[in-house]
């Protein structure tokens, strides 16, 4: 394309980017005196169906004169023309001069306060323009705000619109229910990844760029309340209260809580700047120790007490003015906001004896019932059950934790506490679960139903030689370093005895290598990657390793597919991912001297059509698809991009129900689980299963009970961490499964057979029903 005329003017220079709808350009428009240069968009269709052409010129036609109404704001670009050339499309719009807004937020770098008012009332400014013209942006970060030189104002770029369009093209004969959002993970609210972004959606991604801006983190990396999906930021940066609620107004997970536009959001803005709110309190209504809104800041050798987050300090009364009409938004929500972080209270064990926690470690993520950490939906009642727990009232929270258990027969942190409270003055044997609750609250639940359901059979059954079995919880956020702070914890508390986890091949490796040094033996449920191997003195599997479901796949492609070149995508900062990658391309090769194109998801410019074309083009026949949990969306993007063209493959963080509600194009999918999957259906374990949970569980929950159901055979035999390890050891272990007694490879893995499930269409009832998908076994 460099130094290609188009329209008879407009002469290629550089690239400036690649996107969803093509690529962009700078050109010099070559009629204008001086030749200035301008931005060129071209949006291009891999196909000569007259139908999505059509289809796409209407579309490029109605969003370029939308452009152009935003274009008369004088920080929008402006669209200085727009044209179609040998069946594609073009947008010729202002090149604005300055920098985008991620250099002066790159490398963590914080602004102040008065930075942020500045950049929200700007942005403010453009936005209420914007949305009084019917358009979301649905893009908004930081790279796409350009700090204009000549006068330092903020300029909204690269709008949404062009983007919808691509994606809102499909194959007039297929299903066009997919939609395809657009956004960017971190920067993006809820509803917009769920492809239904609203006017809030914008505030929030307008709310997130300021706190990342105040804290220095990127929103990725910022953790959430498990309670209420809510971020926790503000202790991780010196906010005034005022301009923290404006924040927290925007940024509400629930987009009916947040402001509503964002002229509500500059009224609440301005009023700050009016009533001077940023002024000293009178300090009678405050307490005097430290500033307004400040966060206390702790050395290393703070206490335990001193560690733990601090109640918040009464606000200013004129607070008050800034939320008008937030009360009706928040609603039940109420309960959450109000609930206040709990005290460090010990935990008996053992009679008189303290599981110690070090001062630095992450105490609200670890929980033998004095916290809860966030399954289930009756979060109140829970609390309640947790507040009576953790002072000591076992008899009242075991009353509240039946209710709680009545409500929701679902939830296995609720059960998990319910055990220990029962035992709570009693000499028991301890052992602890990692999972992400946090993150993937649904997966976590699935093993932690594993680990519930092992300490209720064992418990009931008296427990081992009358002692019995308390479970404490952690979550670590599937973050590598959380898991190696709580796996720490869980090393320096004498008491504990083995731990369950972690929930991915990563945060299992990070917490692996802290377990191995230490002794403390870990069986990860559903951690697969190759790299355990050598950790295989202290850390076992549940799961067997990467090789047997690569090999099971590849077998599949070569002798059942007919093919032998493959396109794979995966995340190369994903262990997990790498692993499964590195597993199927030795088996592809070795087996039939396969060869495959590896894509990476972690690609700032990772773009899923022009990929899959691209890999198309290039040969490939076969779609592999290795993503570690981060990236299932994107995953599920180049799932939607293929329209069905290839076969696809996938690892095991595909098998999941939200799977199949992508519609057609996630028909005929094909993922290797183990074998049990064909096996849990009709067995003793999944008839106990549904009597306990009142519903059925899955290979994760199957795999989390025999992990448990390991540690209690080693505990049986020798209960101290290094008779446990021994044990585990041995060539002629054997534990009770949930489906039939297994034992451990000298890798620590797991030896069991791979099955293949094919995402295949349900039999509907009616002839009206939609179309509904489940998995099926590839006999």
């Amino acid at each position: 394309m460099l130094g290609r005329l188009l329209d008879g003017r407009y002469q290629i220079v550089r690239v400036l980017g690649a996107g969803g709808f093509g690529h962009t350009y700078i050109a010099q428009d070559t009629k204008r005196p001086g030749k200035p240069i301008c931005v060129l968009k071209h949006l291009s269709f891999a196909t000569p169906d007259p139908a999505i052409l059509k289809q796409a010129r209407r579309m490029f036609v109605a969003e370029a004169e939308t452009l152009e109404k935003l274009g008369r704001h004088d920080q929008i670009p402006q669209l200085l023309a727009y044209f179609e050339e040998d069946h594609e499309f073009y947008l010729v719009q202002e090149f604005i001069e300055g920098h985008p807004l991620s250099d002066e937020l790159s490398g963590g770098q914080t602004r102040s306060q008065d930075w942020v008012i500045d950049y929200l009332e700007d942005v403010l400014k453009t936005l209420e323009f914007v949305h009084t013209h019917g358009v979301i942006h649905r893009d908004l970060k930081p790279e796409n705000l350009i700090r204009r030189d000549r006068d330092q104002k903020l300029v909204l770029i690269d709008f949404g619109a062009v983007k919808s369009i691509e994606t809102s093209i499909t194959d007039p004969h297929a299903d066009t229910t997919i939609s395809v959002p657009v956004y960017t993970s971190g920067y993006a609210s809820s509803e917009q990844c769920l492809g239904k972004p609203r006017v809030t959606s914008d505030l929030y991604s307008l709310g997130m760029i300021a706190i990342q801006a105040l804290t220095g983190i990127r929103p990725t990396q910022l953790p959430q309340d498990p309670h209420t999906c809510e971020l926790r930021w503000r202790n991780h940066a010196t906010v005034r209260e005022e301009l923290a609620i404006v924040l927290d107004l925007l940024t509400k997970f629930h987009f009916a809580q947040r402001y509503q536009s964002a002229t509500q959001a500059l009224e609440a803005l301005h009023q700050i700047q009016e009533e001077s709110l940023f002024t000293q309190a009178p300090l009678s209504l405050l307490d005097t120790s430290r500033p307004l809104g400040s966060v206390e800041r702790h050395s290393p050798a703070s206490t335990l007490q001193d560690s733990l987050p601090k109640q918040p300090r009464l606000p200013h009364l004129k607070i008050a003015a800034i939320a008008v009409g937030a009360i009706a938004m928040l609603g039940t929500s109420m309960w959450a906001l109000t609930r206040l972080p709990k005290s460090a209270i010990p935990v008996p064990v053992l009679g008189q004896t303290i599981v110690e926690i070090s001062p630095d470690s992450d105490l609200d993520k670890i929980s033998f019932g004095e916290r809860v950490l966030g399954l289930g939906a009756n979060v109140p009642l829970k609390q309640e059950a947790a507040d009576q727990f953790g002072a000591g009232k076992f008899e009242q929270a075991i009353a509240s934790l039946e209710k709680a258990r009545q409500a929701d027969g679902t939830d296995p942190e609720t059960l998990i506490y319910l055990n220990n409270a029962r035992i709570a003055h009693e000499k028991t044997y301890t052992i602890a679960a990692v999972v992400p609750i946090s993150t993937q609250p649904r997966p976590a639940a699935e093993l932690l139903r594993g680990v519930a359901q092992a300490q209720e059979r064992l418990n009931n059954a008296g427990g081992i030689d009358g002692i019995k079995l308390r479970v404490a919880i952690a979550t670590d956020d599937n973050n590598s370093d959380t898991a190696q702070r709580i796996a720490k914890s869980l090393v320096n508390a004498p008491d504990v005895l083995g731990v369950i986890g972690h929930g991915t091949s990563d945060t299992t490796l990070a917490g692996g290598e802290i377990y191995q040094a230490s002794g403390l033996v870990a069986i990860a449920p559903i951690s697969s990657s190759t790299d355990l191997a050598t950790l295989s003195q202290s850390v076992f599997r549940a799961m067997p390793s990467d090789k047997r479901p690569a090999k099971r796949l590849a077998d599949y492609t070569v002798n059942q597919l007919k093919k032998r070149k493959v396109a794979i995508f995966y995340n190369s900062t994903s262990k997990y991912s790498t692993s499964l990658k590195n597993a199927f391309k030795d088996a592809l090769f070795f087996g039939s001297k396969g060869s495959v194109d590896e894509i990476d998801f972690n690609t700032p410019d990772f773009e899923q059509t022009a990929t899959v074309e691209a890999a198309i083009r290039r040969g490939a026949e076969v779609l592999m698809l290795a993503p570690d949990d981060k990236f299932i969306d994107r995953a599920l993007l180049v799932v939607a991009a293929n329209r069905r063209r290839l076969p696809m493959l996938a690892g095991d963080v595909m098998f999941s129900p939200r799977i199949l509600n992508n519609g057609d194009a996630i028909a005929g999918l094909t993922i290797a689980v183990p074998h049990y999957q064909l096996e849990i259906e009709k067995s003793l374990f999944q008839r106990q299963s549904t009597d306990l949970w009142g519903i059925s569980v899955n290979w994760r929950t199957v795999l989390a009970y025999d992990a448990t159901q390991a540690l209690i055979t080693a505990l049986q035999q020798s209960p101290t961490r290094n008779g446990i390890r021994t044990i585990l050891a041995r060539p002629d272990f054997v534990a009770p499964g949930g489906i039939r007694p297994f034992s451990f490879s000298t890798e620590g893995d797991r030896e069991t057979k791979i099955a293949l499930m094919k995402v295949t269409p349900t039999r509907s009832k009616t002839k009206t029903q939609a179309k509904q998908y489940e998995f099926q076994p590839i006999k």
